[in-house]
């Protein structure tokens, strides 16, 4: 058993949920907890911005060609959302546990100041492009502060005190890291990363309108070829499939958790076309919409755990 295991293994002992997988709040803000007892194969996810944390069990991920392996040895960071495939793999027994960690903007500009340009200094966090996901390894003084973090959950006043503590060490630990600058980029302005940063809220916040590569470039004061290269070097995507899957991601949840029909979600979403809309659903997810509640990660009460 893993040091990380324990407490979660002891955390997950107190909630009344006896159901195979689920996701519940931890009581210290902006961490959650899930558990999943089964494996499930290779799917489809949007991850957010944030660090996924295992202490039993194991995930990999694929991204832009890339593989990622997370466990208990190894957690996830992620500096902006994007369209992931993932396999999770645990047991009834033994099944899969973990904390995700919300990055607040406000404490991370708060953290950077806090060391008057420091961390800024660290060439690990100079201005060159580069991915927005990387598995960073668990050891040392950021382990001793997970630990925390996950010792914290089993006591009321130390959810109070202690996690939220723990959180921030967490993170400043993550800033000083090889990827820190995963994070670190995000509180910088005109910078590549942050260019990319800012079309990407955009995009999550308008997916449903029409989005051309010509906008989001002017948008984030690029020329069309910098911003299509510099978008796909930091999310393994190029902006026109980003938006496609994110579409689709946001389309497979409406049909799994609100009950929404083919043609309600394929214009939510922003198709016009529904034959359109069920071809490229049936083309990434591998079944028709309307077997979309068959996907892995489609368990009706768990939607939450689409981005873990």
């Amino acid at each position: 058993m893993s040091t990380l295991a324990a407490p979660l293994a002891a955390f997950r002992a107190t909630l009344p949920s006896k159901e195979l997988t689920g996701v519940a709040e931890t009581g210290v803000p902006g961490v959650s907890f899930f558990w999943i007892g089964e494996d499930k194969p290779r799917s489809p996810l949007l991850y957010d911005t944030g660090i996924v944390i295992l202490g039993q069990g194991h995930k990999v991920g694929w991204l832009g060609g890339r593989e990622f392996r997370y466990d208990a040895e190894t957690c996830l960071v992620l500096g902006v959302p994007v369209p992931f495939e993932c396999a999770s793999y645990g047991t009834p027994s033994e099944p899969l546990l973990g904390v995700r960690l919300d990055v607040d903007l406000g404490l991370l500009h708060s953290l950077v100041a806090r060391f008057s340009g420091r961390l800024g200094s660290d060439p690990r966090a100079g201005k060159g492009v580069h991915s927005a996901v990387e598995p960073l390894r668990m050891e040392g003084a950021l382990l001793q502060a997970v630990v925390r973090l996950l010792e914290s959950l089993s006591d009321p006043m130390d959810r109070t005190v202690v996690g939220p503590a723990a959180v921030e060490e967490i993170i400043y630990r993550i800033l000083r890291s090889e990827h820190g600058r995963v994070l670190h980029a995000l509180t910088r302005h005109q910078t590549p990363y942050a260019n990319i940063a800012h079309a990407l809220e955009l995009i999550h916040g308008d997916f449903r309108n029409a989005l051309s590569v010509e906008d989001l470039a002017k948008e984030a004061a690029m020329s069309v070829s910098s911003f299509h290269r510099t978008f796909k070097d930091v999310t393994g995507e190029t902006p026109l499939q980003y938006l496609k899957k994110v579409r689709l991601l946001k389309a497979k949840s409406l049909l799994v958790y609100e009950g929404k029909r083919v043609e309600e979600a394929a214009h939510e979403v922003g198709y016009a076309s529904p034959s359109q809309f069920s071809r490229e659903f049936k083309r990434y997810f591998s079944v028709p919409p309307s077997e979309a509640a068959t996907l892995p990660y489609s368990d009706p009460i768990l939607p939450e755990l689409q981005m873990v």
